[in-house]
């Protein structure tokens, strides 16, 4: 006998909430670490040919790549949560004119990032922190992974949002994780095979995700035929009010993102004061944060269809359930995380490169950052909340807070008193901050909810 298809409505309002959160958080989880995958491919391949320099110019690309993610957040996560609502308040033709619209905008953008990158490649490889020996390096890498890349990622991470958003978290999934099978089946042809090294690299992660573009083309045409999910284009008339909707909501993210961009520029530039060496092992003891890390932003990232809808539903029991169980998940995970990485720095280390000097910098950072996703995930909880509540302005003071105001004085004060390693201190030392102030500004939150919710009932 068939199984029977969970209705939407059923995972949104009814379903124990542990069940629902799987149900939307896991496939998210999959998504965050299939994108990591490709990240760590890179890597790992270019790592084996034991150049700091090229292994450098991936770390100094990941300042581009937070762009590009920031306006991912942007459309993907502001459409998400708006559809979610917008259901929630039983809007239907609303969500169907988001789901059309994000898209759409997110290819404008795309098109824009692409020109600025190929216009302006050097200048942006050397403001990543790029020297004499990594610059070429870093151009190649830059060009394909965010100049032409910008469009297919964009597109693709908003229609799986705007999937997402509607419960149908599984084919989001599919379309991430075909994407990096792909890009870690090409990585070592284009690497070795073909004897491209990074900009090898580069051009499979490019064709991966172009793939992945045009299955989610592929499966939201299918959808649209067996259920209602977009508004016709011929119908369809761009609504500026619903795009400031989308832009306003997923702005904490984009500015999250942004920030840490500037951040880690930052923070690489102090390092690059060092070595390539050193640049090379915080790129890869990064690198090892986000695997870990990304699945605490999954799982918030996946919980917002459920806390944006029943705060449309008014469903102020089942919201707070919600938040505080996925915040403990989070923090669950988190103490997982430095458990099993802590010991193992140097293994985790000589995975990827087989070079002393790094290996000798990277064990200390890898040893710290193994507590960062127990400290990340529950800020980050904080803001994803703030966002699916549609509180778009408390959720960028809190990112403002964090990223601007803290973090640049507290990283160029701990590099002065304790150099290398009190650089790689800096995100540990923001995310204690950090959590204490998201602790009570959420009670706040709360409070004010169901003030909110009680002036509203009849």
């Amino acid at each position: 006998m068939a199984r029977k298809e969970v209705s939407r409505t059923e995972i949104f309002e009814t379903m124990p909430i542990y069940k629902a959160i799987i149900a939307l958080a896991i496939p998210n989880i999959i998504n965050q670490l299939a994108n990591v995958v490709y990240n760590l491919a890179d890597t790992f391949f270019v790592g084996k040919l034991n150049n700091s320099s090229m292994v450098a110019a991936l770390s100094l690309t990941a300042m581009v790549i937070l762009v590009l993610t920031a306006f991912s957040n942007l459309f993907s996560i502001g459409s998400c949560a708006v559809i979610a609502r917008s259901l929630g308040e039983k809007n239907k033709k609303k969500a169907e004119d988001i789901a059309t619209m994000a898209p759409i905008m997110a290819a404008a953008v795309g098109v824009i990032i692409t020109i600025l990158v190929i216009l302006f490649r050097k200048q942006i490889a050397l403001y990543s922190g790029a020297n004499e020996t990594s610059l070429e390096y870093t151009m190649q890498y830059q060009f394909w992974v965010v100049g032409m890349n910008a469009v297919p990622i964009l597109c693709s991470t908003t229609l799986g949002a705007g999937l997402r958003g509607r419960g149908y978290a599984k084919y989001e999934m599919y379309g991430i994780t075909l994407g990096n099978i792909l890009n870690v089946i090409l990585d070592p042809i284009f690497i070795f095979a073909f004897g491209m090294g990074v900009r090898g690299a580069a051009i499979a992660t490019f064709i991966s995700t172009f793939i992945s573009l045009v299955f989610f083309i592929f499966i939201s045409s299918r959808m649209q035929k067996r259920e209602h999910l977009y508004t016709p284009l011929k119908e369809f008339k761009f609504d500026f009010s619903y795009a400031w909707q989308i832009m306003t909501t997923g702005f904490p993210a984009f500015l999250n993102s942004f920030l840490a961009s500037i951040v880690h520029t930052r923070l690489m530039n102090a390092v690059k004061g060092y070595s390539d060496a050193a640049i090379a092992a915080m790129g890869i003891a990064r690198k090892i944060e986000h695997t870990f890390g990304q699945a605490v932003i999954g799982l918030n990232h996946g919980i917002i269809p459920l806390i944006s809808y029943n705060y449309g539903n008014k469903n102020l029991g089942r919201l707070k359930e919600v938040r505080n169980k996925s915040a403990a998940l989070g923090l669950i995970w988190g103490l997982i995380c430095a458990v099993i990485v802590f010991p193992l720095a140097r293994q985790i280390i000589t995975i990827f490169i087989n070079d002393e000097a790094t290996i000798a910098y990277g064990i200390g950072v890898v040893r710290m950052y193994a507590f960062l996703p127990l400290g990340m995930s529950y800020n980050n909880n904080v803001r994803t909340t703030l966002q699916a509540l549609g509180k778009k302005k408390t959720a960028s003071i809190y990112t403002i807070g964090r990223l601007a105001v803290l973090y640049l004085p507290m990283m160029y004060l701990l590099t002065h008193f304790f150099g290398f390693y009190g650089t790689a201190f800096t995100p540990i030392s923001i995310d204690i901050v950090s959590d204490i102030v998201g602790f009570f500004l959420m009670r706040r939150i709360f409070r004010q909810i169901q003030d909110e919710f009680e002036q509203k009932s009849p």
